[in-house]
């Protein structure tokens, strides 16, 4: 709260400004460490190394579980995703791990990460124990489906991304990544069903119209199987 205004309220009854700074007292470092962790973000881009050393600074100085996410989002930059993901996932866990939708978060990022360090078990886990906090979440049953993908545990995949759906039918990226799992599977009629509904939704996606492709290719190859004499 400016100066100017807590000065003025100087003027009121005690009562009322003892509340005023209580709430500012409150309120502000809230607001504060939200638009440091913004920046601190922002700075990842701009300068990983730099980032990285502030995060640590920001995080010795107090900045709790705002900085040790910039600490770990920093990491990953730098080319530590297992480092990074294993951050998260701890985040995720600790006491002041926030809210059960903030955790959540965690775990998908931490999921994704495990995944770019080629770990999909390890993203499999961290999702699955996210999906224990909020069974609802969308990205974490998608990030699941991916670790089973990569575990080539198309069916499984596809119960996971068939769940997503139950609670986000319009879901572009669910859908993609389900057709792509019912192509591996030889489920060519539903792939494409799955595939023309997230180009409904996002026409312009590329990795949806490589999946298409795919898909078209497949159904064209059986075509000429099966009209072989």
């Amino acid at each position: 709260m400016p100066l100017a205004i807590l000065t003025a309220l100087g003027a009121a009854p005690i009562g009322g400004a003892a509340w005023a700074q209580s709430a500012a007292q409150e309120t502000m470092p809230i607001v504060d460490f939200d638009l440091r962790h913004k920046a601190c973000l922002e700075k990842i881009a701009q300068d990983a190394d730099t980032a990285y050393e502030e995060a640590m600074i920001w995080q010795g100085d107090g900045g709790g579980r705002r900085a040790r996410h910039c600490v770990a989002m920093s990491l990953f930059a730098l080319g530590h995703a297992d480092e990074a993901a294993f951050r998260l996932e701890k985040l995720a866990k600790a006491p002041d791990g926030g809210t059960p939708a903030m955790r959540a978060d965690f775990y998908v990022e931490s999921a994704n990460l495990w995944l770019e360090a080629g770990l999909p078990r390890k993203a499999y886990d961290a999702a699955s124990a996210g999906l224990k906090l909020v069974k609802s979440d969308a990205d974490l049953r998608i990030v699941r489906a991916r670790s089973y993908a990569a575990m080539e545990r198309w069916d499984y995949a596809e119960t996971d991304l068939s769940s997503a759906l139950t609670f986000n039918p319009d879901h572009a990226r669910a859908l993609r990544y389900r057709a792509d799992a019912r192509l591996r599977q030889g489920k060519l009629e539903q792939a494409r069903q799955d595939i023309d509904s997230a180009l409904k939704i996002d026409g312009k996606d590329i990795d949806s119209l490589l999946v298409r492709g795919k898909i078209n290719e497949a159904m064209r190859l059986e075509k000429l199987k099966t009209s072989a004499p």
